[in-house]
């Protein structure tokens, strides 16, 4: 339906250009010293054919040019989502597998924010922690109040980051205020729409998607001109078919010209 509308968009364009068209036609009827009329009518009219029918369009090209790279693209995509240790974080993850167009979920680091401590515990932090639970392989402090935790692959999180709770608060009389850990789905390119529509509401949040399709699009969005620009260029584009029809008969005796040349050569 988007399509068909765009398509009626566009054509209402052209019919404007075409009065501009008709309109310069009528030159030799009102007088070629009427020549910033038919320009100030063929630029009024482009800037509001391009406001009114062109711009909604170009609001669509993201939307269309992703359409058309998801159905081109062989490369899967990656969809970055966070999850509270205070949920079912391995039920989460089942969830989201189960979901068509899903190839592979990888969890991956555990944001750990505490209360704040000093820089003296850092490195005890970042060797004792380990040793706290079996299935934490290493920590990293980032600041003064975040730890970023890695766990064997399989593990259970949430089970993970209570028993670390409990330790913390006994060893150091550091509390932790929450973790997050951070999935990774690798999905289809085609059904990231899709996926993202039917990841387990309340339980999720999405930080990021990437891939190739991202990197085209940021690329696409980088290239493409502004709305204001097109706007002001389907203006300009009016004063050349005014032009056009202004100086149609110069026109078409330039091209017979240019054809009578080609023949005889």
């Amino acid at each position: 339906m988007e399509t068909i509308a765009d398509i009626g968009l566009i054509l209402l364009f052209f019919l404007l250009l075409a009065f501009v068209f008709s309109t310069a036609l009528l030159t030799p009827l009102i007088g070629k010293k009427n020549f910033l009329f038919v320009i100030g009518i063929g630029f009024l009219v482009g800037l509001i054919g391009g406001a009114f029918f062109i711009a909604p369009i170009y609001d669509d090209i993201p939307d269309m040019a992703r359409a058309l790279y998801q159905s081109t693209s062989n490369q899967p995509e990656i969809i970055k989502i966070n999850i509270s240790t205070d949920s079912n974080v391995n039920q989460a993850i089942t969830d989201i597998k189960k979901i068509h167009g899903v190839q592979r979920v990888d969890s991956g680091a555990i944001t750990v924010k505490t209360s704040t401590f000093s820089n003296n515990l850092k490195n005890f932090l970042e060797s004792r922690i380990p040793m706290a639970n079996v299935n934490i392989t290493s920590a990293k402090v980032e600041s003064s109040d975040t730890i970023v935790i890695q766990l064997k692959p399989g593990s259970n999180p949430t089970d993970s980051i209570k028993m670390l709770k409990d330790w913390m608060l006994l060893v150091s009389g550091i509390n932790m205020r929450f973790s997050i850990v951070q999935v990774s789905a690798i999905v289809d390119p085609s059904q990231v729409d899709e996926v993202l529509k039917n990841l387990p509401k309340g339980e999720v949040v999405v930080d990021s998607v990437n891939g190739p399709i991202e990197a085209q699009m940021g690329s696409l969005k980088e290239s493409i001109p502004s709305k204001s620009e097109i706007v002001l260029f389907c203006g300009f584009l009016g004063i050349i078919v005014g032009l056009c029809g202004m100086f149609i008969d110069s026109i078409m005796r330039v091209i017979k010209r240019i054809k009578d040349g080609v023949r005889k050569d």
